[in-house]
């Protein structure tokens, strides 16, 4: 798949192609579908990012209309591109979650832009439906430290829900995690805590304290601690993390199906990932205290199946860690209580 230069000659007149990923002019467009680009680069990074799943149904949706005779049929028309739209929606949030998780932050622009177009088409310039697409859009900027731009969205994602009080909890638990990462980024460590304070009591009222959903709020607490070198409170937040995960586990173990109905293939994803920064924490401060540590056996062919590869292999993944996490509690080498 490749970019190919605009056909100048074939432009209409009064038409201006601008880039999908930039908004600069563009002098590119995509061989398979009509999305243009300033830079080849950016290109890739759009196919590489969503592209690739989403062409085709780009071509169906820049399309010009047809000529259908009845009102009945244009109607028809209209709520199948809606459709198209909405599932589009939903592809290109998941796919940028995914990449956010994978900390391939360039890779989720692409998603977390086309994700906003699409929430635009469907519900409207000022809808509260936007807020999701800001939130990526914020974090992903966070991760490429582009904090300016960041800041940027989330003050439009906060903008938005003032506008809008019957924001859920969960909105408001994303909306301060990300203040809190911005604000750790710029080294305001107290405003830091002070928001993700507020994200763990807005996690907490939507799904529960002992949720695994709630987890990643304790554990961005346990980072700004860690990044403070106050070890002590760091590995509190981080054993609350390792119990909450522990006790989905046990009871995901006890289950006949397999099939972790309380979690997603990115959400396991991301408790993989946080698991690991936790466990690697600690191999750490072992290494530093001339300490020794052995990764316990595991025998994954007995542990539960669900049938979906992608949440098998992350639930196996998460499952090791924590069996490693819970002997290193145990030691009591780390110092992390008992």
């Amino acid at each position: 798949m490749t970019a190919v230069p605009i056909n100048q000659l074939a432009r209409n007149k009064g038409v201006k192609y601008t880039c999908e990923i930039t908004g600069s002019p563009a002098t590119l467009v995509c061989s398979e579908c009509p999305v243009y680009f300033a830079t080849y680069e950016h290109f890739d990074v759009w196919w590489k990012g969503i592209g690739n799943l989403i062409a085709q149904d780009i071509v169906v949706l820049r399309a010009p209309p047809k000529m259908i005779g009845s009102e009945e049929e244009r109607k028809r028309r209209a709520e199948e591109l809606m459709g198209i739209r909405k599932e589009l929606l939903e592809l290109c949030t998941e796919t940028a979650q995914k990449f956010l998780v994978q900390g391939k932050y360039d890779l989720a622009v692409p998603g977390a832009l086309q994700s906003l177009k699409f929430a635009i088409d469907v519900f409207g310039a000022e809808a509260p439906e936007l807020v999701p697409s800001y939130l990526l859009l914020a974090e992903a900027n966070l991760g490429l430290r582009r904090l300016k731009i960041a800041e940027e969205f989330l003050s439009l994602a906060n903008w938005n829900i003032l506008k809008h009080p019957q924001a859920s909890n969960s909105m408001m638990s994303n909306l301060q995690r990300n203040f809190g990462r911005l604000y750790a980024a710029q080294q305001r460590y107290n405003e830091a805590l002070q928001a993700f304070a507020t994200d763990i009591y807005f996690s907490s009222l939507e799904f529960g304290p002992e949720n695994i959903r709630s987890a990643p709020s304790y554990f961005h607490m346990g980072r700004v601690f860690q990044s403070h070198q106050k070890a002590e409170r760091a590995v509190a937040f981080y054993t609350k993390v390792v119990d909450v995960y522990g006790k989905f586990l046990q009871s995901w173990m006890r289950s006949k199906t397999g099939e972790p109905t309380e979690i997603t293939s990115v959400e396991a994803e991301e408790a993989v990932e946080i698991m690991k920064h936790i466990a690697e924490y600690h191999e750490r401060r072992l290494e530093a205290e001339n300490q020794t540590f052995d990764m316990p056996e595991i025998n994954k062919d007995s542990l539960p199946r669900c049938g979906n590869e992608t949440i098998d292999r992350e639930m196996h993944n998460l499952y090791g860690f924590w069996v490693q996490l819970a002997q290193l509690q145990r030691t009591g080498g780390t110092g992390v209580p008992e």
